[in-house]
């Protein structure tokens, strides 16, 4: 990874990066196929596989975020680039999102003021409020020669014919892994029972229309002018 390339993050940080390259007006952010090339009035990162431009730096600080929703494949069909983990690691890299994830085929993007869900403490779904779960015991072995003067009661491995292992009993007194019930703290509640199942970050479903940010965050963009006329009308008709 070229130093720097993890700070282009607005207009000026690409700019800078830009200057540093031999070209100036093209530069590899060696990263996932990507690339920094400058445009008339922007700055764009190119995404060489897909062929496609999914972040625009704007001289005002602020960025645009943007998709097709499909691009030919090379069997004849079309491919939805935001199903990519790799293409969904690269807006958040770079954008400034919180995050960006994919749920039951729909992409979904977190801004850095994202609210949350209420609180919702129920009992552990794993270990059903108990605060314990099952464990696993296998019996202890040594890899001594047999017979092996420091544990003369342990049998020999009947799998092995060089007899270079043997088992002991476990401390149940099993010669054999087995299963020992609710004999250890939950690993997701550790032990208290209850989790905590609400208080989780709000995201927002996106298609890959263009969307600008700043800071990670939504700007606010004022109403085109067909917006206004479709207000206008549902206010006249209410």
């Amino acid at each position: 990874m070229t130093r720097g390339a993890w700070h282009v993050t607005d207009y000026d940080t690409a700019k800078s990066y830009l200057s540093g390259g031999h070209k100036k007006w093209d530069r590899p952010l060696y990263v996932r196929g990507l690339r920094v090339q400058s445009r008339s009035k922007d700055i764009a990162i190119v995404d060489k596989w897909y062929n496609f431009e999914p972040i625009l730096f704007h001289p005002d600080g602020t960025l645009t975020i943007q998709a097709p929703q499909a691009i030919p494949n090379n069997w004849g069909g079309t491919w939805n680039p935001l199903r990519s983990q790799g293409v969904r690691r690269n807006f958040k890299d770079f954008s400034g999102l919180q995050g960006m994830f994919q749920k039951n085929g729909t992409v979904y993007i977190t801004t850095q003021d994202a609210s949350r869900t209420p609180s919702k403490i129920q009992k552990c779904r794993t270990c059903h409020g108990l605060g314990l779960v099952d464990s696993w015991c296998s019996p202890s072995y040594c890899q001594n020669d047999f017979p092996c003067n420091d544990h003369p009661e342990w049998q020999p491995n009947a799998s092995s014919s060089s007899y270079r292992w043997h088992y002991g009993n476990c401390p149940h007194g099993n010669s054999d892994s087995h299963n020992v019930p609710k004999s250890q703290d939950c690993y997701h509640c550790k032990g208290v029972g209850l989790r905590e199942y609400g208080n989780n970050l709000i995201s927002i479903a996106w298609d890959g229309s263009p969307i600008r940010l700043k800071d990670g965050n939504l700007v606010k963009q004022p109403p085109t002018e067909l917006e206004k006329r479709i207000a206008a009308y549902v206010k006249l008709d209410s």
